[in-house]
């Protein structure tokens, strides 16, 4: 936020409301509102599923003063937009409302919200993406604007970062499958470590605490039956006072064939999935607190199909999953075409040659850096180390 959209949206009117005009959408202050409404959104992603976590923002429609914020609550409902309105109070009344995704209009566990912003006397609604839900697809954005509110959808660049941050809403209706974020870590030299019945850390505590953040941020988190023997993980988000946003673990297993004794079912909480082709040898998870087996069926190859086995889990009510396998599970989903971002995180060490593989196969790291179907989004240090970010160009664009 640039210090004239902060001024503005904090300073005292000098001009009575009534006399002043409203806000353009081409606006600092709009603008500085509308990243607003993605800041907030982002605080509960992963903690939301099967809903979006939408930011919504209540400002005066003229001076751009912040009446209230908030984002979908944890769990999915109440909705972002009915939590800001009551925050509001009567101040929502000529108020603009921003929101990451056009307000909901079918009647669920909660009225839509399309209705408590009718009713809440808002006079201008801008709105980033539009739903892909068959019970919204825009019937929200008629509604209120046959009850006298003003909707706008907001400039190209507001409307781009909503679409890539409900990515996995829409993922889950068109595509049945959530979105995909593929994570591994590399050495100097950019290979990825073989494990010997533990961890192996490369990277320095700044970029590992940024892989936990990952993990904080998704519904589910995936590994291959391979990562459980090789390096026995427990697959949770050990940030202080994130503990509690660990997510689902899920374990890919062609033939159910993973170590009962893992670190991974020591505790009951956050559950596991193992996903398989062919639970015949599961025996020892069947009634497993904490552990479920969800078989898609096997393959002609034998191998598990990921892209089945993302519906499966999408079903499931999972939107954002993180891949933490190998170099062999992640090649997978890239191939697949399932990855739609991939993060590296490079540390300073080399690893003995004996002890490091190439990520993704022979290629290594071009398999992505020089692929058309990536774009480099962002490159930064974490402490040491360096994290690149890759996105899918079919779902983004710089």
């Amino acid at each position: 936020m640039n210090d004239r959209a902060a001024t503005s949206l904090n300073a005292t009117p000098t001009t009575s409301p009534d006399n002043a005009a409203p806000l353009p959408l081409s606006s600092p202050v709009i603008d500085a509102l509308c990243r607003r409404a993605l800041f907030v959104a982002q605080t509960n992603i992963g903690a939301t599923s099967p809903n979006p976590s939408v930011g919504a923002v209540v400002a005066d429609a003229r001076t751009g003063e912040i009446i209230a914020s908030a984002a979908t609550a944890r769990g999915g409902r109440p909705h972002a937009e009915v939590l800001a309105l009551r925050e509001a109070g009567d101040r929502a009344k000529g108020a603009l409302i921003i929101t990451t995704l056009e307000p909901c209009s079918h009647f669920g566990a909660t009225p839509p919200c399309a209705h408590s912003i009718v009713n809440a006397g808002i006079s201008h609604l801008i709105y980033g993406s539009l739903d892909p839900d068959t019970r919204v697809g825009g019937r929200g954005l008629t509604y209120v604007a046959q009850h006298g509110v003003r909707a706008t959808r907001g400039t190209p660049a507001f409307v781009r970062d909503c679409d890539w941050l409900h990515l996995g809403h829409s993922l889950r209706v068109t595509e049945r499958r959530p979105f995909v974020q593929v994570k591994l870590a590399v050495d100097a030299a950019g290979f990825v470590p073989l494990g010997n019945g533990k961890p192996v850390f490369i990277t320095g505590d700044v970029a590992r605490a940024a892989a936990h953040l990952l993990r904080a941020r998704a519904d589910a988190i995936l590994v291959g039956r391979k990562t459980v023997e090789a390096d026995d993980p427990e697959l949770t988000c050990r940030l202080p006072g994130l503990a509690d946003r660990s997510p689902v673990r899920v374990v890919l297993a062609s033939r159910c064939n993973v170590p009962p004794a893992a670190k991974l079912f020591a505790n009951e909480r956050p559950p596991v999935w193992i996903v398989c082709g062919d639970s015949t040898e599961g025996a020892a998870f069947f009634g497993r607190p904490g552990v479920r087996v969800l078989d898609i069926g096997a393959s002609l190859t034998g191998r598990l199909n990921l892209r089945l086995a993302m519906m499966r889990v999408a079903a499931e009510g999972i939107t954002r999953l993180l891949v933490e396998g190998g170099p062999s599970t992640a090649r997978g989903f890239i191939d697949a075409g399932l990855a739609d971002e991939v993060i590296i995180m490079q540390g300073t060490q080399t690893l003995d040659p004996q002890a490091g593989m190439p990520p993704f196969g022979d290629r290594g790291l071009d398999l992505v850096a020089a692929s058309p179907q990536f774009t480099l989004f962002d490159k930064r240090k974490a402490g040491a180390d360096t994290i690149s970010i890759y996105r899918s160009t079919a779902h983004w664009q710089n």
